[in-house]
């Protein structure tokens, strides 16, 4: 979320969890990740990527408010998944630079094929170090670029887009030279990117994080102060926006303040099926 929206929401919610009176045990912050598991329909899917199974982590937040052995029980949940891609949705760091090294340390060891964007964090503290920490991992990052990854015996297009909160969102470059008929899997850490995805007129899958699933999640009111202060209507889980399939996870770490209510942390586990 925007620095000011977040602020101002992580405040409030944090105000009226005392309110509420909800116990201190749900605000701790969990050791372990939530599996999440969804299959989307995909029209234009190669028939050979039928079952293809897609890993996603995001919004690790590598730093103080995350436990590190929070982050390391994520890339182990997405190695025991045994997919056939990870990808990696932004916000691998918080505020500080320091944690760019500590993120490379902790994001090591993912073992399938792995492709990345990067988020507005990532952006605000030290983008090129981010990109760099990743890309010497052997993950792919992809800036508003777009690939073509042979994987089940088929390519699969594969589009990143940059973060559109830190202003670095390219629709146009990122699908530049695709061809119109191709059905891409779309990486791209903010969620609104979707309402500019859907005017391509494709079918196509977009993952997302961000939003943290409101990491203070109070019933109704958690997304009226997102869709108000950070105009983000788009808060977890599946949308539908014409051909545009949205997934937004939950993410892993936190920010702001090493608290989460009722939105655990995520990995995801896409199976994509041919329509």
């Amino acid at each position: 979320m925007e620095r000011l929206g977040r602020r101002s929401f992580l405040a409030g919610g944090l105000g009226l969890c005392g309110g509420l009176a909800i116990p201190a045990r749900s605000m701790a912050s969990p050791r372990r990740p939530q599996r999440e598991a969804l299959s989307l329909r995909l029209p234009g899917l190669d028939p050979a990527h039928d079952g293809l199974r897609v890993v996603q982590l995001s919004d690790l937040h590598a730093g103080r408010q995350t436990p590190d052995d929070l982050i390391r029980a994520a890339v182990a949940e997405a190695n025991a998944l045994g997919p056939d891609l990870v990808v990696l949705t932004g916000d691998y760091v918080c505020h500080d630079r320091r944690d760019v090294g500590r993120a490379k340390e902790l994001l090591a060891g993912l073992r399938a094929p792995t492709y990345a964007v990067l988020g507005n964090h990532d952006a605000w503290t030290d983008l090129r170090g981010t990109g760099a920490a990743l890309r010497s991992l052997g993950y792919e990052v992809l800036q508003n670029a777009w690939t073509s990854v042979r994987v089940l015996g088929a390519p699969l297009p594969l589009v990143g887009v940059g973060d559109k909160v830190s202003g670095h969102e390219d629709v146009g470059r990122a699908f530049a030279g695709l061809p119109p008929d191709a059905a891409p899997l779309v990486l791209a850490h903010a969620p609104r990117t979707a309402d500019r995805l859907r005017r391509l007129d494709r079918q196509l899958v977009c993952l997302s994080g961000h939003t943290h699933g409101g990491q203070i999640a109070i019933p109704f009111l958690t997304p009226l102060l997102l869709a108000g202060m950070a105009r983000e209507p788009y808060l977890r889980g599946r949308y539908r926006l014409d051909g545009v399939q949205l997934y937004v996870n939950r993410g892993v770490g936190n920010s702001g303040v090493a608290v989460r209510v009722n939105s655990p942390p995520e990995v995801t586990l896409l199976t994509l099926r041919a329509a």
